[in-house]
């Protein structure tokens, strides 16, 4: 057939393709389906550097000291630069940050210096880093430091996972990190693959077994999805308003219940698990009852926290994303009922102090007035002028009862110059001491019930009391 094809599928030698025709058609034979797609690699910092020269401005606020400010770019290669230095300067083969040498963090600082411009915007003006007190400085080195050293713990993870445990054949200073050489890589492999770092392991992946809740966030975090929900919600402001050049005002910020849910929908719309969309489900129901003030959430009490029924962290925060604790992003509660300040304390110490001595006062004039209470008299027996001077005098069945055998009445008796009977008293068991003075083993203390003789002396005379007569309502010592 002319122009044709022939029998055998040939073409004719005059019509056979051109050379350069050939040479599509085997381009074509060699061309491969599309490869599936596959997860985000390591940044290139080096091209990136390359193509910006210059340092780049970067804004923070001073409270959390987290990125602010419209530059989007510059925020993403700060993350990027971060995670580069923190993947290529420090080794591998360290364990723990602790270990990382400090002219090495001082090398990550430096090459952070080296490409930023940094801001501290303090509410009203940008201030330069350097025009900082030192104690800003200082916390803001501090705190990305530590962001590099999560990067650098998270690198280590991933070279396990994918390159020790994981489908990929070739190392990875072959192709994605050539920054790494192969004496380095081996000795890595080498410290992974012994029993304590296996048992390491082991333990770490059934501590993330218990996340059931794991965020779907990219590395903008809950900063960026908040910023993606704000924009959605002037949007349908927008599109409901029926004047295009009305000013439509920002509306609230999400809460953090709101975020925690957003976080945890896939592509698909639909909540990664099943607890996740039992703790969304919850969530609904809470603001349903907000909403009918059969339900009052406040401070760390709020929708999410109840949802989830575990309290927040102290020094991390649901929902919100990095830089806040409970304190900075609820505020300082108020102290719990049950606990006093100091002064509170030491006031109501006080008090108490004070009611103990009026009580103790009002004790001491109660024993003072049963002292002195009034008896029937009774008749002296003295069998010799060289007896003891305190003869116990009969009592009636009552007063047996009512005291005991140190508190029942008594004669007192002085030598002048033969013992003679010049009072009643009663003996008190209350100590060693009368008037800072020490008993003696045979000294007694003593009260006065009823003076005969007024005039006569006191075996121990003191400043108040010398005579008889002054004894009343008063200890005394009177020698057994």
């Amino acid at each position: 057939m002319e122009g044709g094809i022939g029998d055998d599928g040939q073409r004719p030698p005059s019509e056979q393709p051109s050379s350069s025709a050939q040479q599509v058609q085997t381009q074509n034979k060699d061309v491969q389906p599309p490869r599936p797609r596959v997860g985000r690699k390591s940044t290139r910092m080096s091209k990136m550097i390359m193509r910006n020269p210059e340092k780049m401005k970067i804004i923070f606020e001073n409270r959390r000291l987290m990125l602010c400010g419209p530059e989007k770019t510059n925020i993403d290669n700060w993350s990027s630069h971060l995670g580069f230095l923190g993947r290529k300067e420090p080794s591998i083969l360290i364990f723990s940050w602790k270990k990382v040498p400090e002219p090495t963090k001082e090398l990550i600082w430096q090459g952070i210096l080296e490409k930023f411009n940094i801001f501290i915007f303090d509410g009203a003006n940008e201030v330069e880093f350097s025009q900082n007190d030192l104690k800003l400085q200082s916390r803001f080195k501090w705190k990305w430091l530590t962001y590099v050293w999560s990067r650098w713990a998270v690198f280590k993870t991933n070279l396990t996972t994918d390159y020790i445990y994981g489908q990929k054949q070739d190392p990875p200073y072959v192709s994605d990190y050539k920054y790494l050489d192969k004496v380095t890589w081996d000795a890595f492999v080498a410290l992974k693959l012994t029993p304590e770092e296996k048992e390491k392991r082991k333990k770490a992946q059934e501590v993330q077994s218990c996340n059931k809740c794991p965020q779907l966030t990219s590395r903008g975090g809950y900063d960026l999805l908040e910023k993606k929900m704000m924009d959605e919600k002037i949007k349908t402001r927008q599109e409901a308003s029926q004047d295009s050049s009305e000013i439509i005002p920002p509306p609230s910020p999400p809460t953090r219940h709101e975020k925690w849910k957003r976080a945890r929908i896939n592509t698909s719309g639909q909540y990664i698990n099943p607890e996740v969309e039992m703790i969304a489900q919850k969530i609904d129901s809470l603001e349903e009852a907000q909403s009918s003030s059969s339900f009052n959430a406040s401070g760390t009490n709020d929708l999410l926290a109840v949802a989830i029924g575990k309290p927040d962290h102290p020094n991390r925060v649901r929902g919100v994303g990095r830089g806040y604790t409970v304190s900075t992003y609820f505020g300082k509660q108020r102290q719990l009922s049950g606990m006093v300040s100091r002064e509170e304390f030491n006031s109501t110490r006080e008090e108490l102090n004070s009611t103990i001595a009026e009580m103790e006062k009002k004790l001491q004039l109660i024993l003072n007035s049963q002292a002195f209470s009034c008896h029937e008299p009774i008749s002296p027996v003295v069998d010799s002028a060289k007896g003891s001077n305190l003869s116990a005098a009969p009592n009636n069945r009552m007063e047996s009862e009512l005291h005991d055998e140190h508190n029942d009445e008594c004669e007192l008796y002085v030598e002048d110059p033969k013992c003679r009977l010049v009072a009643y008293g009663r003996i008190h068991d209350l100590g060693l001491t009368v008037h800072n003075m020490k008993l003696n083993a045979d000294d007694v203390r003593v009260t006065v019930v009823r003076v005969l003789v007024e005039d006569a002396q006191v075996p121990f005379p003191t400043d108040e009391v010398s005579t008889v007569g002054e004894a009343p309502n008063n200890f005394i010592v009177w020698p057994s």
